[in-house]
């Protein structure tokens, strides 16, 4: 059902963040990231740190180092750890790991014309218990559709999120799709153009970034 497994990065202003998610396997202490800075001559200050959905920092996670300067043609790794709290045990949960580099001021005898911009980076955390009995490769074959009136249901019952790379009803692709969190459900338009058909397809991403083979699927 894989049919990419190669890790993915993310580059901005010339620091690349290792991957374009993190797996954190609870049995294991720690997860990292690498974050490298490609330039020839700048450095950057990176800060980074972990939260939820809404932004919220008070998330049962650390991350150090917290701020360090990054200089050209140097990588430093981040680790991200798991503190005292509770998470559901039954599925996996999911937060977001930020990166940002941030430039330094210009120097004496510098434009000071010139517009310095902080870049962030946000990927997804997933956080996986041990207690989990299912693959994660399995999971979005689990998923199950529904069509009501102009709108596309798409339920997961499963332990892992999903995160949707493109879905398409006859042709037609359903916009703005992305994560079903697990034991959670998503709804999107329903193409208008699509009649009432009964089948769909669509790929999701995997752990390495990549996506899997396309799954058809039936519409309820």
């Amino acid at each position: 059902m894989l049919a990419a497994a190669a890790p993915s990065a993310f580059a901005v202003g010339g620091v690349v963040v290792g991957s374009t998610r993190v797996v954190y396997d609870a049995k294991n202490k720690e997860a990292s990231l690498t974050v490298s800075n490609k330039t020839e001559k700048q450095y950057f200050l990176i800060q980074s740190w972990v939260d939820d959905s809404n932004g919220n920092k008070n998330v049962p996670f650390s991350l150090t180092p917290p701020l360090f300067r990054l200089n050209a043609g140097k990588e430093n790794m981040l680790r991200i750890i798991k503190t005292p709290g509770d998470l559901p045990a039954d599925r996996e949960s999911v937060f977001w790991v930020n990166v940002k580099a941030i430039p330094p001021a210009p120097e004496e005898g510098e434009s000071q014309n010139v517009l310095q911009l902080a870049i962030k980076t946000r990927i997804k955390l997933f956080y996986r218990p041990t207690s989990l009995t299912t693959k994660v490769e399995d999971a979005p074959a689990q998923l199950q559709w529904f069509h009501s009136g102009n709108k596309l249901l798409v339920k997961n019952p499963s332990e892992y999120a999903v995160t949707l790379d493109k879905v398409s009803i006859n042709g037609n692709d359903v916009k703005d799709v992305n994560m079903v969190l697990p034991k959670g459900e998503a709804t999107y338009e329903f193409p208008a153009t699509a009649g009432n058909s009964q089948e769909l397809q669509f790929t999701a991403i995997t752990d390495y970034g990549g996506t899997t083979n396309p799954v058809k699927a039936a519409i309820k």
